[in-house]
């Protein structure tokens, strides 16, 4: 594969006085890009860090690479790009919301695993939400995420010991994401 999480840790060992100023680049890059799944740079963080420090490393680099983020689309994406955020309702929502319900969207959309980060974040800077706001939504709502990221990838790296645990743990993701749709269907046809 083009980049795995050996290939990160690598990196991390060979620069172990910065590994942490590094993870939280590499962090901000896949933020930016917007296209690469961050299981990498956690999985690598939970084995460098270990399982704790790597989690709250992951949330920090996470965190700052979505603000950095929102700032740069912010700057350069204002003329509205409705088009794209009409396809999904979520979105539509959060573009045209500000304060605490932009926050409350945001939030909601970061807890959803299957929304891409940088689609939540794109919305974001074309609504009137501000920066602070942003930033809180989107720390509090990456901690689940990052947590099943963390515990997905610390499994995988222990899967002799943890298989079942993994199982159930993605049984348990494919259950939620069920209820979440379906849920979403059910306010559609109203």
């Amino acid at each position: 594969s083009m980049f795995n999480i050996n290939d990160v840790v690598e990196i991390l060992r060979n620069n172990s006085s910065i590994a942490i100023p590094i993870s939280l680049i590499i962090s901000i890059g896949i933020s930016l890009v917007g296209i690469l799944p961050s299981v990498f740079i956690t999985g690598a963080n939970i084995v460098f860090f270990g399982p704790i420090n790597g989690f709250f490393i992951s949330l920090l680099g996470e965190t700052i690479g979505a603000y950095i983020t929102f700032i740069i689309y912010r700057l350069g994406f204002k003329r509205k790009i409705e088009k794209f955020t009409d396809r999904n309702r979520l979105i539509s929502r959060i573009v045209k919301s500000d304060g605490r319900e932009a926050g409350l969207l945001i939030f909601q959309g970061r807890i959803i695993p299957f929304i891409p980060s940088g689609i939540i974040t794109l919305a974001a800077s074309i609504s009137n939400v501000d920066s602070t706001i942003f930033t809180v939504a989107t720390l509090i709502g990456k901690v689940p995420s990052i947590a099943l990221e963390a515990l997905v990838s610390y499994d995988i790296i222990n899967i002799n010991d943890n298989w079942i645990r993994l199982v159930i743990t993605v049984i348990g993701l494919i259950f939620v994401k069920f209820t979440i749709t379906k849920k979403k269907d059910d306010q559609v046809n109203k």
